[in-house]
Parts: C-alpha cells; sequence; structure tokens
C-alpha cells in the first residue's frame, strides 16, 4: 500500500528479472524442502549445524545485501541460539558414547 503511495508505479519485471526470480524460487523450494527431508530422515545432531548456518546466512545478506547493521541485542540474540544448540549437540553426543557398549 505505502508503495503505491509513495513510490513509483509497480512495473512487470522483464525477461531477466524474470527468470532471475524464477530461479530464486526454484532454488529456494528445492533447498528448504532438502532442509526438510533431512530433518525428518537424518540424526538431529547432525542435521542442527546446517538449520543455524541459516542464522549466520541472514546476519551476513542483512549487512552486505541491505547495509542493516545488527545492534547488540540481535548478535547476543543468535550467540545464545546458536551455543544452545551447540551444547544440546555436545551434550547429545557426549550421551550417544557414554550409552555404546564397548567392543
Amino acid at each position: 500500500m505505502l508503495g503505491a503511495l509513495a513510490g513509483p508505479a509497480p512495473m512487470m519485471p522483464g525477461a531477466v528479472e524474470g527468470a532471475l526470480l524464477a530461479g530464486t524460487v526454484v532454488f529456494g523450494v528445492v533447498g528448504y524442502a532438502t532442509l526438510v527431508a533431512a530433518s525428518r530422515l537424518g540424526e538431529a545432531s547432525v542435521v542442527a549445524p546446517f538449520r543455524y548456518t541459516r542464522l549466520a546466512f541472514a546476519l551476513v545478506v542483512a549487512a552486505v545485501i541491505f547495509g542493516e547493521r545488527p545492534d547488540a541485542a540481535t548478535l547476543a540474540g543468535a550467540a545464545l541460539i546458536a551455543l544452545a544448540g551447540g551444547y544440546a549437540m555436545w551434550r547429545e553426543a557426549g550421551l550417544r558414547r557414554a550409552r555404546k557398549p564397548v567392543d
């Protein structure tokens, strides 16, 4: 709504922009579908690091493409989430080693 009131008139994308948009949609859907499949089939301690890379990737894209600079609260929250996930993976790996029978 605001774009219609304050910005230039909307335009249909050209052939190049349409192809880039279609490629973005295809790669995004395929990537997300494979992440969901890996989450369902794979072991959580193996799949979880790939899920946390989305957080780091989003911070990098926001800084490089959009020129945003995350504040201290955002960085602290992201670090807390990543560290909590890392601790959970470390703890589960230790429990799995403790349960493994010695041959």
